[in-house]
């Protein structure tokens, strides 16, 4: 055997339990022979499955209490405020980094939390954290060439308009997803590399927005337009046709990784723990004549869930989608009830993030902290007992089906930056704690989608290395060392991924290495992003609002 190569196709948000049975019935012929003669298990994300955190874990090898990165959105130090992460928000050194170091030339394209781009050895396009205009790659002369000979890059999916905008919304997701692929083809054939990696967001986009045609099952809030056909499985036929084109290229001491960041299912109700923590007496409201009136807007239904559903009624949200700014989140917080008008001193818990998690206001680390250390463990079984509790009142089901103290499931340099309690709602649910009060009841019927993530994704591997057959469940952290391996590179110590000893031929579990770290791997300031200006922190965390992430 030649000298190896890595070839890694990410499919955001994949599934097995649709693409085993659409493989079995010669819907997806590429993905088919892969697991028929590779090696085929299920990946188990972070906790939670956000694509940031997920992503960040992938990169680093390392679970999100080591890197810091929990969601989309972190915390300013030192403030109530969040802003969106970005490649500088990671303090470690990344993979291709690390592959960089030992001479390996890469070529990475679109792999969420990865702008503004790190320098490598080899090329890499940046994500959908890429603001408008911005330069998406490194070196920056190659987006001049990639647009002289293909067409721009899509650094993301359309964001999702309204039913009445579904018909054109998909196509453009085809689109994008074959412009993506076209420009993958063209810098596999046109540039040197040894690691080659593209992310394909558009099978994540498709399934928040269709799945109930998949399971057939009426959302009173939510439509998602009229559509012949199943616009996800066209979405995964055209990734399929796309793992095939990029397979053609490939000699034989390539190895073909098909990996997802976590998996999807149905969604029928969103729950707002900030209601929750205000209607039990753990947050607390300003006593001002401005927050009274937006109070009792707030509890007439003057809401920004109700507003989105009018709005997509009368065909505003692609009007909203056109107008690209990022004032919007401002102005709802001027308007509507907000995490603005908490009355922070009095406030003991609150919740950040759209996936579970609450933190304590806590005295030393929180601006206006009201919580003493030794107040917490009290406080936070109080809340855990308090949440078991809370049940689904369209049920009578309990809404979590897990519910983690930080460290349960967190260790390492960052946990103090982690919740102090992470929920993991049953199947179906999905949490939200915005700095908007979107809705004035702590549980209500979707409204802006019919899809959302589950635990565990997919990993698919082939090729000279790989010994074929369904392996055990692995999780996200291994592939780092897995990747690595495979390109005869041994994995740095400080990982908390494994190679499973089933996986690869003539793998050796003790080749490891330490290894010093690339100067650029310091680039990364920790969680939060410090050296981005208002505009962009606006503009991004707009953009993941509307991919609807925030």
């Amino acid at each position: 055997m030649g000298i190896p190569r890595v070839m890694v196709i990410a499919l955001d948000g994949a599934t097995l339990d649709l693409i085993e049975p659409w493989a079995a019935a010669g819907h997806l012929p590429t993905l088919k022979q892969l697991i028929d003669h590779g090696a085929v298990a299920r990946l188990e994300s972070t906790q939670p499955p956000i694509t940031g955190a997920a992503w960040t874990s992938f990169q680093t090898g390392v679970q999100p209490g080591r890197h810091g990165i929990f969601d989309w959105l972190s915390r300013k130090d030192g403030s109530y405020q969040l802003a969106p992460i970005s490649s500088q928000s990671i303090k470690r050194e990344v993979l291709w980094e690390y592959l960089s170091r030992y001479g390996k030339r890469v070529g990475v394209m679109g792999v969420p939390v990865s702008y503004p781009a790190r320098p490598v050895n080899g090329f890499l396009l940046t994500d959908l954290l890429t603001p408008e205009g911005a330069n998406y790659a490194f070196p920056p002369k190659l987006k001049d060439e990639i647009e002289q000979k293909i067409g721009p890059y899509p650094v993301m999916p359309e964001h999702w308009r309204g039913r009445y905008a579904a018909q054109q919304w998909l196509k453009n997701l085809k689109d994008s997803l074959s412009r993506r692929v076209e420009i993958a083809l063209y810098l596999m054939r046109k540039k040197p590399w040894d690691f080659f990696m593209v992310h394909v967001m558009e099978t994540d986009s498709v399934q928040h927005q269709m799945w109930h045609l998949l399971d057939h099952i009426k959302r009173p809030r939510y439509h998602g337009g009229d559509y012949q056909g199943n616009p996800i499985l066209e979405i995964y036929q055209l990734a399929d046709r796309a793992i095939g084109q990029i397979r053609e290229t490939l000699d034989d001491d390539t190895t073909l990784f098909v990996i997802s960041d976590h998996g999807f299912g149905p969604l029928f109700y969103n729950i707002y723990l900030n209601c929750w923590l205000y209607e039990h007496g753990y947050l607390a409201l300003k006593k001002n004549v401005t927050t009274l009136l937006k109070r009792l807007a707030w509890r007439a239904g003057l809401t920004p869930e109700n507003l989105y559903v009018l709005a997509e009624r009368l065909r505003l949200l692609d009007v909203g989608a056109r107008l690209r700014h990022g004032n919007l989140h401002d102005l709802l917080g001027h308007i509507f009830l907000s995490t603005q008008n908490i009355d922070w001193p009095r406030t003991r818990a609150y919740s950040h993030g759209n996936v579970g998690q609450i933190y304590l206001n806590l005295k030393g680390r929180e601006p206006h902290g009201c919580v003493a250390p030794e107040e917490a463990p009290a406080l936070i079984a109080e809340l855990i007992a308090e949440l078991k509790k809370f049940t689904n009142p369209y049920t009578g089901s309990p809404i979590f089906e897990r519910i983690y103290r930080k460290e349960e499931i967190y260790w390492g340099e960052a946990i103090s930056r982690a919740p102090e309690i992470l929920l993991v709602p049953a199947d179906s649910i999905m949490a939200v704690g915005t700095t908007e009060f979107l809705s004035n009841t702590a549980i209500s019927l979707t409204y802006a989608g019919s899809g959302w993530h589950r635990l565990e994704g997919i990993f698919i591997a082939y090729g000279p290395q790989i010994l074929p057959g369904r392996k055990r469940k692995l999780q996200i952290i291994d592939l780092f060392p897995i990747l690595t391996t495979a390109l005869g590179v041994p994995p740095p110590l400080d990982i908390d991924g494994r190679v499973p000893d089933d996986l690869l031929r003539d793998h050796k579990p003790s080749s490891r290495s330490t290894g010093a770290p690339l100067p650029s791997a310091k680039a990364g300031e920790g969680p939060g992003v410090k050296t981005t200006d208002e505009k962009w922190e606006k503009e991004i965390r707009e953009r993941l609002k509307g991919l609807g992430y925030v």
